[in-house]
């Protein structure tokens, strides 16, 4: 979803905010302005090119099977599909795993899933991240475990690619832009700090969540302005 081409930041984020307002075992029916979602999401100029890349969002959104799209007079009616982007009707995970357990044993494993505080919205972090950054603190909250842990985080640029499909510029600038909004501390750690034979004591880098920080507003980053300065070459000094 973040590498379909441009416009991937807006489609991960809508998507997440469509399974944030679920609250209940099916998929229900959202009815929400395309320039209410470009608010929400703080882009610029929401009436308009705001509301526009919204919209190129939930066309691609339904073009990959992650939404079904009902379109109205006014509004269009969006229901939210299964995330694995198969076109199948979405179920909660909690309930899924419960149905899957009556066939089977696999059930919790095959829906688990971790739950996003809703202060990553409410406290605007949705808004203030980029998408590689919302792509890493969804993949260290996984590795985390969920809420309650508080774990060193680590995976090799081959594993994020091969399990989680980031990038290694996405892997770098998420880690980044997460411990700029004070998300995640990296601390150095050793590879092999038990082995006391071992000639060399190896050293990588450890993440750990910080995720008390997303009941405090997020840290807003102005938007660079670029300031044209006049070319002074040819110019004498001294006093006219």
């Amino acid at each position: 979803m973040l590498r379909g081409g441009r416009g991937g930041q807006v489609r991960l984020k809508l998507y997440l905010s469509y399974l944030w307002l679920q609250k209940d075992d099916t998929a229900r029916e959202l009815a929400i302005r395309h320039n209410a979602w470009a608010t929400l999401l703080d882009l610029p100029d929401p009436e308009k090119a705001g509301a526009r890349r919204i919209a190129d969002a939930q066309a691609w959104l339904e073009e990959h099977d992650f939404i079904d799209v009902t379109r109205t007079g006014r509004l269009n009616l969006v229901t939210v599909l299964d995330e694995t982007g198969v076109g199948k009707p979405w179920i909660a995970p909690g309930a899924a795993a419960k149905k899957e357990k009556e066939t089977s044993d696999l059930g919790a494993l095959l829906h688990r899933y971790i739950q996003i505080p809703q202060t990553f919205w409410t406290q605007g972090h949705i808004a203030v991240l980029s998408g590689a950054a919302v792509a890493m603190f969804l993949t260290l909250l996984c590795e985390n475990g969920g809420l309650g842990e508080d774990r060193a985080l680590w995976f090799s640029p081959r594993e994020a690619e091969s399990r989680f499909a980031l990038s290694e510029d996405t892997r770098s600038k998420g880690l980044r832009e997460l411990a700029h909004a004070g998300l995640v501390t990296t601390k150095r750690r050793p590879v092999n700090e038990t082995d006391f034979q071992a000639e060399a004591l190896y050293m990588r880098n450890v993440h750990f969540l910080r995720l008390e920080r997303l009941t405090e507003p997020a840290a807003v980053t102005p938007r660079r302005r670029v300031v044209g300065v006049p070319d002074q070459r040819g110019t004498s000094a001294g006093t006219p």
